[in-house]
């Protein structure tokens, strides 16, 4: 067989399929009839479960410096070049193949240089797939991140998100801050973000969420998206959030660690999505989130003093480029009292 053959060979299509498979099941994003499809590709060739088993078998019995086992390419080499006359024994790990399983282990004979060729093409796309790609931004920083599936993600200032996508499912989970989420439309791939506990699902939409220290905010610009926050106890507490609720165009929902929240609501979807103007729209704010927002942009940090005075609110817009027309304006303010240093913004009671 000629190693310059510009036609993909057999072999490497089907272990390649039988890659993807494998990144389905480890994903943990497995949709309703995943398993019904892996069934049947599975019963297409015998060929087919012996790639899925070697695929398994080289993950799973690979050494690696990776804690997390993420894949070690110079480790898959030297099993390959190492492994007893091109055999292997391999195990049946996964339970869809379990009525083929006999209580002896056997040797499937196994073209591991193959198997190994294509691991290796597709050992970024594994690593990638397995254990995400994250994105972040720092003080001050924003940025635009366009995804595989040609989705958007806007992401504000200190902010965190780990993007992983499968055949099934396109998952993103915000770690941290807050993020503009422009939808491709995909009605085979459900597009979802998690947060702290909760997860919005949307399949084509336009939806801001901010994780806070005290709940996640939902936002919803263009179309609609499904809220589930994993309450159970609605009936005795009315304000608890239903398992699933849907929040349309121009609404807002706040998810709270305890789930209390109350229905959808009506929003100003511009003062929501400010930040992506560089602004800072505050209305009756009050002053402690005032400060986290603003600490965002600013490598001096606010800090409020006085408990009381943290629960003072104020209104306006301001500029998020220019922290010091913020500043400023406190500063203005009779009863309040500003102490700078190189380091801090402290705010205080007169």
């Amino acid at each position: 067989m000629s190693m310059h053959s510009s036609t993909p060979h057999p072999r490497r299509e089907v272990v390649a399929e039988a890659c993807e498979w494998f990144v389905e099941f480890r994903s943990g994003d497995e949709l309703p009839g995943t398993r019904d499809r892996f069934d049947k590709w599975l019963r297409q060739s015998p060929e087919n479960i012996q790639a899925y088993l070697e695929v398994a078998t080289a993950w799973s019995d690979l050494p690696t410096q990776d804690p997390r086992g993420r894949l070690d390419i110079d480790a898959l080499v030297a099993r390959a070049r190492s492994s007893r006359n091109g055999e292997v024994l391999l195990p049946f790990p996964s339970k869809s193949v379990s009525a083929t399983r006999s209580d002896t282990p056997r040797r499937v004979p196994q073209t591991l240089a193959a198997c190994v060729l294509v691991l290796a093409i597709f050992a970024g796309a594994l690593t990638w797939l397995l254990t995400g790609v994250t994105y972040a931004t720092g003080i001050g920083e924003q940025r635009t991140i366009r995804l595989s599936d040609s989705s958007l993600v806007d992401l504000n200032a200190c902010s965190r998100i780990k993007i992983h996508f499968s055949r099934n499912v396109r998952t993103v989970e915000l770690l941290q801050g807050q993020a503009l989420f422009h939808v491709a439309k995909d009605a085979q791939r459900p597009f979802i973000v998690q947060s702290d506990g909760m997860t919005v699902r949307a399949v084509g939409t336009e939806f801001d969420v901010y994780r806070k220290p005290s709940g996640t905010v939902v936002t919803v610009l263009e179309g609609q998206v499904a809220v589930t926050g994993g309450a159970r106890t609605r009936d005795e507490n009315p304000n608890l959030l239903p398992a699933t609720t849907v929040i349309s165009a121009g609404e807002q929902l706040t998810v709270t660690p305890v789930v209390r929240t109350r229905k959808p609501h009506r929003a100003d979807v511009t003062a929501a999505t400010a930040w992506t103007q560089r602004l800072f729209v505050f209305e009756e704010t009050p002053l402690t989130d005032v400060a986290e927002e603003f600490n965002r942009y600013s490598p001096r940090q606010l800090i409020i003093e006085d408990p009381e005075l943290a629960r003072r609110t104020i209104s306006g817009t301001y500029s998020s480029s220019d922290p010091s027309s913020l500043i400023g304006f406190l500063g203005a303010q009779p009863e309040l009292e500003i102490i700078e240093t190189e380091q801090e913004i402290r705010v205080r009671g007169r």
